[in-house]
């Protein structure tokens, strides 16, 4: 059967960056099935001449761009030149990121500058180039952040800061651009099965609980992938992938934010202890 939202849209044209692999492979998978014409974009060529074979493969048309999604007059290009080349925009999905982990003080400026650039601008500049054209006929804006925009675990400062960030200003989109036919959705999954970690900013010893944490998780980048469009088919703005320790997070934060942040500090020792294994 068709996805929820290929049914209910009348065009099906989707741009996703970060498409190369991991999550934005995965949403590619899922739309590429149901006949999408897709606009992959990724920094790494080769993964996305792959990507863009694949997609072929399973039924759609594609139009692949290798882009750096902090070079907002390229972004803009890209943008423009999919439109052109499909003649509008349904779906636009801002996926790419970069993983980062450890102890605030034992980050560089330089780093926080990196992931913010790729994280937080890098989503930015995917609205500013896409939402003056999905303001011409509607449809549906999606950015990836994290549970971590809502969990604020320890060692993971720049992560979080950044994913809170796309949190923030989704919900900021959804109100400015729902009078123009745009549905806006952030999609926070738990850790899930990924490539994050290859390019993860941060010790080793972060890479490894990243690794160790995943491992852990019996979630797919394809689950998430299809739990978050049958959610943009249902118009939810706020997508928790249904795990129990996500909810968990997400109500025990809103509902009582005090007693959920004094728990914080028995997490960092865990992490704490969970890094000095790593290190031996």
């Amino acid at each position: 059967m068709p996805l929820a939202l290929t049914s209910r849209l009348t065009s099906h044209r989707a741009f996703i960056t970060g498409a190369a692999s991991g999550l934005g492979r995965a949403f590619c998978r899922h739309l590429a099935r149901d006949g999408w014409t897709i606009g992959l974009a990724d920094i790494d060529a080769d993964g996305l001449a792959e990507a863009a074979r694949e997609m072929q493969n399973l039924g759609a048309a594609t139009h692949s761009v290798e882009l750096d999604v902090t070079d907002a007059t390229a972004f803009e290009a890209a943008a423009n030149d999919f439109v052109e080349a499909t003649g509008g925009i349904d779906l636009v999905i801002n996926n790419a990121g970069l993983g980062a982990g450890g102890p605030f003080m034992d980050s560089t400026i330089d780093q926080w500058r990196s992931v913010i650039d790729v994280n937080l601008l890098g989503v930015v500049n995917g609205c500013k180039a896409f939402v003056p054209h999905l303001q011409r006929g509607g449809g549906h804006l999606m950015n990836i952040a994290s549970i971590a925009a809502v969990a604020s675990a320890p060692r993971m400062s720049m992560y979080n800061v950044t994913k809170a960030g796309v949190r923030s200003l989704s919900e900021t989109l959804y109100g400015e651009l729902k009078d123009d036919g745009i549905h806006v959705s952030v999609v926070m999954p738990s850790f899930f099965q990924t490539n994050i970690d290859r390019d993860l900013v941060g010790p080793d010893s972060a890479r490894s609980m990243t690794q160790a944490l995943m491992a852990k998780s019996d979630l797919s980048a394809a689950d998430v992938a299809e739990h978050a469009l049958e959610k943009a088919a249902k118009e939810t703005i706020h997508v928790i992938y249904p795990t129990w320790m996500s909810r968990m997070i997400w109500y025990w934060k809103r509902l009582f934010p005090g007693s959920y942040v004094r728990s914080l500090p028995g997490r960092e020792e865990e992490a704490r202890n969970f890094a000095n294994r790593s290190e031996r």
